[in-house]
């Protein structure tokens, strides 16, 4: 797209994380993710959650960095591929990508999970309509175009220092990467880095009662369906794209998660162009109400998410109203439409 030469940052904090100790962590040095329900290492939760748009076309995969991800959200752009927002806390991966550009969604992730928001641009529609929602931004109102920087990084070799930059043999617009050490970096230099206040999920091991027994699910996404399988063994749910198995190339490890949240919502079609065919982009409504299924420990478990207030984080209810636990570990959400197959 016309943006591919820019590189947009949203960036919605206030101080830069320490470096993590070389000496042995203490309880003192350890804190609970919000987004895992894991011990981290405290320092590292006192950074803002950081969310980079990777993109998720057969010709970028496998992606890197993804193992490495706290939590995973997965939806449709225009033309039915998918595209990520993977956020990260607890990890610092030199290597996340390849980045694409950012889509409506990506006015209501950042505002969901208090976290900056990193991707390869926008078209001039989505950041009419970001600037229009600079309330839903930590950041925003008057300072919210204090909270956008553009930052011209093309160069064909890595640059260690760079929040983004070109790697690798792929053609652009698919080599594009972007290093999340850079990234806080970057934040804490504009001094737009502190903790970010998510709240909304809780934890326990131990599943709860009301599941029914589910050893696959497959997403039905045009572009290519996400299928997810139980391992026993593991306690993890184990990733496919389109019936091939998932993998990390910057670690060699399957994808995996051990919650799979499935969240329906309305999809939109908009008269905003995303590209030079002409393609329109998609609103996806995550506010209101809606239906969701969570798949854990073998199980999965009718539920409903809740976001009654834009300026709200988003809660998994079960059917008397109550929180969901999730499974301590990562998760991966997959947004869809009404009319998507899920078996």
């Amino acid at each position: 797209m016309k943006n591919t030469f820019k590189t947009l940052f949203l960036l919605m904090a206030l101080a830069l994380a320490t470096a993590a100790p070389t000496r042995a962590a203490t309880p003192a040095d350890t804190a609970i993710n919000p987004f895992t329900g894991l011990p981290a290492d405290a320092s590292a939760l006192a950074r803002r959650p950081l969310l980079v748009k990777v993109n998720n076309e057969a010709a970028v995969r496998p992606q890197s960095g993804l193992s490495q991800a706290d939590l995973v959200v997965e939806h449709i752009m225009e033309g039915g591929s998918t595209r990520f927002d993977a956020l990260y806390l607890s990890n610092t991966p030199a290597r996340v990508g390849s980045t694409r550009s950012c889509r409506l969604i990506d006015i209501e992730l950042p505002a969901i999970f208090d976290a900056a928001l990193s991707c390869s641009g926008t078209s001039a529609g989505v950041r009419g309509k970001m600037a229009a929602n600079a309330h839903l931004f930590p950041n925003g109102g008057a300072n919210w175009q204090k909270s956008l920087t553009l930052i011209n990084d093309l160069g064909r070799y890595e640059c260690a220092t760079c929040v983004m930059y070109r790697w690798g043999s792929k053609p652009a617009p698919h080599n594009l990467f972007a290093n999340t050490a850079a990234a806080w970096a970057q934040l804490a230099k504009r001094g737009l880095n502190q903790p970010g206040n998510f709240h909304s999920f809780v934890f326990d091991g131990a599943a709860p009662g009301g599941g029914r027994a589910a050893k696959s699910v497959t997403i039905g996404y045009l572009g290519g369906s996400a299928g997810w399988s139980y391992d026993p063994a593991s306690g993890q749910w184990l990733r496919s794209t389109a019936g091939v198995a998932q993998v990390d190339v910057a670690t060699g490890k399957r994808l995996s998660a051990a919650n799979v949240l499935v969240l329906t919502a309305y999809h939109v079609n908009t008269d905003i162009v995303e590209d030079s065919l002409g393609s329109k982009s998609i609103q996806i409504q995550l506010w209101g109400r809606g239906p969701a299924k969570l798949y854990r420990d073998g199980q999965v478990y009718d539920a409903t998410w809740v976001r009654d207030n834009p300026n709200n984080q988003l809660d998994i209810l079960d059917a008397s109203g109550n929180k969901l636990p999730l499974k301590p570990g990562v998760t991966w959400i997959q947004v869809v439409q009404a009319q998507t197959s899920i078996k």
